[in-house]
């Protein structure tokens, strides 16, 4: 009886822990079902990143290339910046000589007109001299 009892004893063990080994059985494919989609996620994560860190070094192609030619357009716009500078200081000495040329010029008409009056004066005088003559 005694026998009996114990095996009754050792059949409800051996179920308890068949019903244990069943719950973490089903754990297990939990946590490997859990293990699969972290995976997953991770392939998935590190795909992202490489793709990532290529567009980051696109960019940064892109950005030197656009460095490079601001500072090309800098330059260009420094060199004609200078050109027009020169320029217009060429214009204002070029406008300052026009301006004593054309002082000149009026003197110098000023001076035609002064002799060509002296002129027809003595002309004037000079028929009047010789008529008297």
């Amino acid at each position: 009886m005694q026998m009996v009892e114990e095996l009754k004893l050792k059949r409800n063990t051996i179920g308890e822990l068949k019903k244990e080994a069943i719950e973490f059985e089903n754990k297990l494919k939990q946590q490997q079902n859990l293990y699969e989609v972290v995976r997953s996620d991770r392939n998935l994560y590190g795909k992202n990143l490489v793709e990532a860190n290529d567009e980051v070094i696109e960019l940064r192609k892109k950005f030197k290339i656009a460095q490079y030619s601001i500072q090309q357009l800098k330059d260009e716009i420094e060199a004609k910046e200078s050109a027009l500078l020169s320029e217009h200081n060429e214009l204002g000495t070029k406008t300052k000589e026009l301006e004593v040329t054309e002082k000149k010029l009026k003197a110098e008409e000023a001076k035609l007109t002064l002799t060509k009056d002296q002129l027809l004066e003595r002309e004037t005088t000079i028929s009047k001299l010789s008529v008297l003559i």
